[in-house]
C-alpha cells in the first residue's frame, strides 16, 4: 500500500492551498475538508496561512501536507518549493496567488463563497482576470463572478458536508446542559456571530414572537463573532436565549436541535445548513443567495422571505405544528446531504487541477 501511495503521488499535481484568513468559519471548514481527502488520494500540498490560526493547525495532523506563512510566501516566494497549481480560498488569499504566478509562474484556481461579486477595484481585478480557472461555490455565487469576469467560465463545485453524524446517546445530556427545561423546543442556529450577515437578531424577534403565542422555544446560537456582545445585550433578560460559543463536535449538539433556524441576510451557500441536514434536523431559512441551492421549500425545508421576522416565525411554528412535515424535511433533507459528500467535491476538484496540467502541457 505504501508502494502503490507513492506512486499515485508522484503522478498529481502538487497542490498549494492558499487560506489567509482569521478564525475558522465555513470556507476554513471547506477547505480542510478538501485537504484531507486529496491527503487520502496521495497528493503532496502545501498550505499558506497564518501558523497561529486554527486552519494551519488542523493542517498539522494530515499526511503530506506542508505549511508556510503568509510573510514567506509573499516575502520569499523562492523558498516555498515547486508546486503545479496554488489553490485560494479566501477573498484576500487572490493577491498573494497572483503575486506567485507573476513571480514564480504557478497557475491558481480560486474558489469564490460569497454571493456578493468582488469589489471593483484594479488589483482584484486583474487577479481575478489573470486566474486560470475560477470556482464558484452555488448559483448565487457564479453569478457574482460572472457579472465581474465576463467571458470567463466559472466551474460550479458546492461545498461539502464534514461526514459526521451526531451520536444520538448524546443528545438528552446536551439538552439538559443547554435548556431551563429539556422539554421545551430547541431552535438552533450555528455561524459566525454576525448580525449584517447571519441575520440573528431576526431569529431573536421570531422566538420573542413564538413565546408570546405560546411555544415554548428556546433558542441557542453556536458560534463566536464580532457581535456577541450586541447579541447578548439584545437577549438580554430572556434565559431562553443561549450563546454557547463554539462547541464540538458540533454535529451532536445540532442533533439536539427540534429545528434548524437559518435567517441569513446573503449567504454564498451556507454549508452549515449540509450539516443540519445530515443530522436530521428540519431547516427554516432564508431564501437568499446560494441556500435555494440546498434547501427546496416545502420539500427540504421552509424557505422565507429575508429579513422578516414573521415570517420566520409563522414558519418555525407552521414545522413544530406538524409533525408528518417536520419528519419529511428531516428524511429529505438527509437524502439531500449524503448526495454532497466531501468524496464527490474533491473529484470535481481534481478534474479542475487536472484540466490545468493539461493545458500546460499543450
Amino acid at each position: 500500500m505504501r508502494q502503490r501511495a507513492v506512486k499515485v503521488a508522484e503522478a498529481t499535481p502538487r497542490v498549494l492551498h492558499i487560506n489567509v484568513a482569521r478564525g475558522w468559519r465555513g470556507g476554513e471548514q471547506q477547505t480542510w475538508l478538501l485537504m484531507r481527502e486529496l491527503a487520502a488520494r496521495g497528493y503532496r500540498q502545501g498550505l499558506c496561512a497564518y501558523p497561529d490560526e486554527p486552519l494551519a493547525k488542523a493542517a498539522l495532523d494530515l499526511e503530506g501536507v506542508v505549511t508556510f506563512s503568509p510573510r514567506q510566501c509573499l516575502r520569499r516566494p523562492w523558498t516555498i518549493g515547486n508546486w503545479g497549481i496554488s489553490h485560494v480560498h479566501d477573498g484576500r488569499g487572490i493577491y498573494w496567488a497572483w503575486w506567485l504566478k507573476k513571480l514564480r509562474g504557478i497557475r491558481y484556481v480560486v474558489t469564490r463563497r460569497m454571493q456578493q461579486a468582488p469589489k471593483d477595484r484594479f488589483l482584484t481585478r486583474l487577479a481575478y482576470h489573470q486566474a486560470d480557472a475560477l470556482v464558484a461555490i452555488s448559483s448565487a455565487a457564479r453569478d457574482g463572478l460572472q457579472s465581474f469576469c465576463p467571458g470567463h467560465e466559472v466551474f460550479l463545485i458546492p461545498s461539502a458536508h464534514s461526514g459526521l453524524t451526531p451520536t444520538r446517546s448524546a443528545t438528552p445530556a446536551i439538552r439538559d446542559h443547554l435548556m431551563t427545561d429539556p422539554a421545551n423546543i430547541l431552535i438552533g442556529n450555528a455561524g459566525a456571530l454576525r448580525d449584517s450577515d447571519k441575520g440573528q437578531t431576526i431569529l431573536i424577534q421570531a422566538g420573542e414572537q413564538l413565546r408570546a403565542a405560546g411555544y415554548p422555544v428556546e433558542l441557542v446560537f453556536f458560534g463566536e463573532g464580532e457581535d456577541r456582545a450586541v447579541l447578548e445585550r439584545a437577549a438580554q433578560g430572556l434565559k431562553w436565549i443561549h450563546f454557547p460559543g463554539h462547541v464540538t463536535p458540533i454535529e451532536d449538539y445540532l442533533g439536539a436541535l427540534d429545528v434548524f433556524a437559518f435567517p441569513s441576510r446573503h449567504e454564498g451557500l451556507g454549508s452549515v445548513l449540509l450539516e443540519a441536514m445530515t443530522a436530521e434536523v428540519p431547516i427554516v431559512a432564508s431564501q437568499v443567495g446560494g441556500i435555494p441551492d440546498i434547501v427546496t421549500d416545502s420539500v427540504s425545508g421552509l424557505l422565507v422571505e429575508p429579513e422578516t421576522a414573521d415570517a420566520l416565525a409563522t414558519a418555525i411554528s407552521k414545522v413544530i405544528d406538524t409533525p408528518d412535515l417536520a419528519l419529511k424535511f428531516s428524511t429529505e433533507g438527509r437524502r439531500v446531504a449524503e448526495s454532497m459528500g466531501p468524496e464527490r467535491m474533491v473529484e470535481k476538484y481534481i478534474c479542475v487541477y487536472d484540466s490545468l496540467v493539461a493545458s500546460a502541457r499543450e
